[in-house]
């Protein structure tokens, strides 16, 4: 305990020293009578530029009633838009899809039976060939988007892949959806 108490105390004066001697020599400037002498402040500004929030709207629900197209919008506000920076883009791709613990792949699950669907570029296109895949980029806004009341909207839509054939009951699954900025 002694012996504590005189390396606590060694590393008091210490540093009380070292602190006093940087005192010294950061601020202190002599001069004598009849001379003259200079000191200088080293000065630095630092300006943090912070990351602009982006503020992508995903639908939290599609449903798909019919063997039609079901309608999946993006969305994107006005002051989300003027933030994209010059060269920039904010991109919504598609990360993975499936239901329960069954992942990489469009498809929903009742249950009991499995429903499979596609993701299209609009209901004029949907041939399985048209098709977009897991990791795909879906949509991107540029910031120079149309903007209605407040609101850029890019939509894209979803597709029963053999709707007539699938037994009746509830499907669900998800699709999670990486979005980003990246250059143009």
């Amino acid at each position: 305990m002694r012996n504590l108490k005189k390396f606590a105390a060694m590393g008091l004066i210490c540093a009380m020293i070292m602190g006093s001697a940087l005192n010294v020599a950061a601020a202190d400037v002599s001069v004598k009578e009849g001379n003259n002498a200079n000191g200088q402040t080293t000065v630095s500004l630092v300006k943090e530029n912070p990351a602009p929030t982006f503020t992508v709207g995903i639908p939290s629900t599609v449903n798909i009633t019919s063997a039609d197209p079901a309608q999946l919008t993006f969305t994107m506000n006005e002051d989300s838009l003027n933030a994209i920076p010059d060269g920039k883009k904010v991109s919504v791709s598609i990360a993975d899809a499936g239901y329960g613990t069954t992942t990489g792949k469009f498809a929903l699950s009742s249950g009991t039976d499995e429903a499979t669907y596609g993701v299209y570029g609009s209901k004029y296109s949907t041939r399985p060939s048209d098709a977009y895949s897991i990791g795909d980029l879906l949509v991107s806004f540029y910031g120079n988007e149309k903007v209605t009341d407040g609101t850029a909207s890019i939509g894209r839509v979803i597709k029963a892949d053999n709707y007539d054939g699938i037994a009746a009951g509830t499907y669900e699954g998800f699709i999670t959806f990486n979005i980003d900025v990246r250059n143009q």
